[in-house]
Order: C-alpha cells, then sequence, then structure tokens
C-alpha cells in the first residue's frame, strides 16, 4: 500500500493511493484543505481539525484516515452497528468498526469499498478499474 501523512499542527491525515476509488467527497468539501492540483494535496492546517475529521469519515472508500495530534482526542472510530450497501454496479461499501479477512491477512478497518465485480487490481479492496463504475455518475 502506498500510504502517504500529512502533518498538522492539530491533526495528521493518512492517505492510501491503492484504496481511492475518487468519489471526491473531500474535495468536494474543503478545496482549501483538499485540492488534487495542488502539491501537496492536503494541507491539514489550511482547515478546522474536527471539520477535517468530519470529512474524513465521510470518505466511502476509507483510503483517508486521521489521527489528532493531540493525544488525549479521541481516535477515528467506525460506526456501531456496522452498515454494509451493495447495489448493482457499485463496490460493496462497509461503514463500521469491521476485520476483513483476505488471504489470512486480518485488516481491521473504519470504511472500506470492497470489490463487488472480481475485476480489481487492489483485493479485496476496489479501485475502480473494473466495469462496476456506475456508481461514480452519481455517487453517494
Amino acid at each position: 500500500m502506498s500510504v502517504k501523512e500529512y502533518y498538522g499542527d492539530q491533526i495528521t491525515v493518512s492517505f492510501d493511493l491503492d484504496r481511492c476509488v475518487h468519489a471526491a467527497v473531500c474535495v468536494r468539501s474543503n478545496h482549501d484543505v483538499f485540492d488534487t492540483k495542488r502539491r501537496p494535496w492536503v494541507l491539514p492546517d489550511a482547515g478546522d481539525a474536527d471539520q477535517i475529521a468530519e470529512i474524513i469519515r465521510r470518505c466511502p472508500s476509507g483510503a483517508l484516515h486521521y489521527q489528532y495530534t493531540d493525544p488525549s482526542r479521541p481516535e477515528e472510530q467506525g460506526r456501531i452497528p456496522a452498515n454494509v450497501r451493495t447495489a448493482d454496479g457499485e463496490p460493496i461499501w462497509i461503514e463500521g468498526n469491521v476485520v476483513i479477512s483476505h488471504n489470512g491477512n486480518l485488516m481491521p478497518e473504519t470504511r472500506a469499498s470492497l470489490c463487488g465485480c472480481g475485476k480489481t487490481g487492489n483485493r479485496p479492496y476496489c479501485d475502480a478499474s473494473g466495469p462496476c463504475t456506475e456508481w461514480r455518475e452519481h455517487p453517494h
């Protein structure tokens, strides 16, 4: 996995390009913090840490995560109970505290988009490269 971290005074944002399905929730929510035309594309100090955390919790693929720099602040938590959404032409969307088992690896998750068509290059996660990308026309 290609995880990159972006450090701010109050929050650190981590991004896993291999998990991103380009739903663009982050960019549409706060262009000052998330701008794919800029390098670095994430500027954690350009916004309020709590608002950034809220945006990241809406990232459907789990490509974005956060950690507050203040150790007394809570860690990112998944939804309880977990929610799994499926529809034709879409990934399997998971929100919640779950553990995904793949080839003997146990991966704790708070959000994930799992491949529903079997054509991903990043199993078990969707990488939006397969034929089931109709959801991108009307993202959640």
